[in-house]
């Protein structure tokens, strides 16, 4: 008996280009009305929103919440689909058939292969496609970033083995599963298939689904592509913050950084209230397979080192920020030393200069009883002992300042 081809199926993330502004979510009043005139005017994409909001939770077996933007379907691959998420992410879908004579190192470099060029023959028709639909709508609510528009920026592909139970009996595909699944993070998940207690394998980089469905999406397959995305999504928050830290420790220029982090810490924290809502809209089937796959990838300790990276940044861009606030206090500090001493030198200026005049012409003070002592004496003294006296006087005043200050 001859041996089928093998069938896989590839999910590579990859960097869109399209995002929405930031805030715009399911219960923003022009999410649907964007996101209905975002496939109308593209010819490549799928409708896979109402026209409008419907009442949540209507059914039980379906997911009551879809969270990408659009479905973008190839014309010259119909194997191929990129599924475009919010957050600049988008995830490629694409169905091979490879020789099942191949290894399992074979398979990996020829799925790799095959998957690149796959990509970036179509990428093109993809971006002209976005623009064509941007251009169209018109609206500063959906945004065309122009980073990777030549060529795609492709963050990992993983490998899905599409198996029949009746392949499943055979021998040689037996060694290939448990080859396959050799250095996935649960190699015993082989075993458990080849029993028959286990339908898929959803570990690390390699799986095996057993009977996928083929009139519609296999919710295994779109659970992980909708893991893809939120673990990219995560990634792409923390690269991020890497460079923001970058900024606040190598750069001077702490404007930038400081709204490179504030734009960051944003999308991690919505991303994370999307996340956390999404879920409630899944069957109950792919939210507990999600809840599985995040947890083998420890997506929880992903977030937590986001939010680590926050506070190492925030804390440096305080530092700073502390340290202008001394520098400005400082400066303060002798724009009033300077101030003071120059209004106590006025001061001795004037009472020198009003004292004498006071002593020169009597009639000036014709209402009072006598002369004034306390001008008299001033005008006895002599002009340089009255700049000294406001040269030491506001020295102590600075003193004094200073000793205030430090308690």
């Amino acid at each position: 008996m001859q041996e089928l081809p093998i069938r896989i199926t590839t999910i590579s993330p990859i960097y869109s280009p399209l995002s929405l502004s930031t805030g715009i979510n399911h219960s923003s009043d022009t999410f649907f009305e964007l996101l209905n005139q975002l496939t109308k005017n593209n010819a490549y994409s799928k409708r896979i929103h109402s026209e409008k909001k419907l009442q949540d939770y209507l059914s039980i077996a379906k997911d009551n919440r879809e969270n990408r933007l659009m479905l973008w379907q190839d014309s010259e691959n119909p194997d191929l689909k990129i599924h475009v998420f919010p957050n600049n992410v988008a995830v490629v879908e694409i169905a091979l058939t490879l020789d099942s004579n191949l290894s399992t190192n074979e398979l990996m470099k020829q799925c790799r292969l095959t998957t690149n060029n796959l990509i970036s023959q179509c990428y093109s028709r993809f971006i002209q496609s976005l623009q064509e639909s941007i251009s169209k709508l018109q609206s500063q609510r959906i945004k065309l970033s122009s980073e990777h528009i030549d060529s795609p920026y492709i963050y990992w592909t993983t490998r899905a083995m599409l198996l029949t139970k009746e392949e499943l009996q055979l021998s040689p595909k037996q060694i290939l599963i448990k080859s396959w699944l050799k250095d996935t993070r649960r190699s015993a998940d082989a075993d458990d298939i080849i029993s028959g207690s286990k339908n898929y394998s959803l570990t690390w980089l390699n799986y095996v689904l057993i009977d996928p469905a083929t009139e519609d999406e296999d919710p295994r397959l779109s659970t992980m592509v909708l893991a893809q995305y939120f673990y990219t999504a995560q990634e792409n928050c923390n690269n991020q913050l890497k460079q923001a830290i970058d900024g606040a420790y190598n750069s001077k220029k702490y404007s930038e950084t400081n709204k490179k982090l504030a734009s960051s810490r944003v999308l991690a924290r919505l991303l994370q209230v999307e996340y956390h809502e999404h879920i409630n809209y899944l069957n109950p089937f792919k939210r507990n397979l999600l809840n599985e796959i995040l947890s083998g990838w420890e997506f929880t300790s992903l977030n937590a080192n986001g939010q680590r990276m926050i506070e190492v940044c925030s804390s440096r861009l305080q530092e700073e920020d502390n340290k202008r606030r001394e520098r400005s206090t400082v400066m303060t500090d002798l724009l009033l030393v300077t101030l003071s001493f120059f209004t106590v030198f006025e001061l001795s200026l004037y009472l020198t200069e009003f004292s004498r005049e006071m002593m020169s012409r009597p009639a000036l003070d014709y209402n009072d009883d006598k002369t004034s002592f306390f001008l008299q004496f001033i005008a006895n003294v002599d002009a340089d002992i009255m700049f000294g006296f406001g040269f030491i006087l506001t020295l102590l005043l600075v003193i004094l300042y200073k000793f205030i200050k430090a308690k």
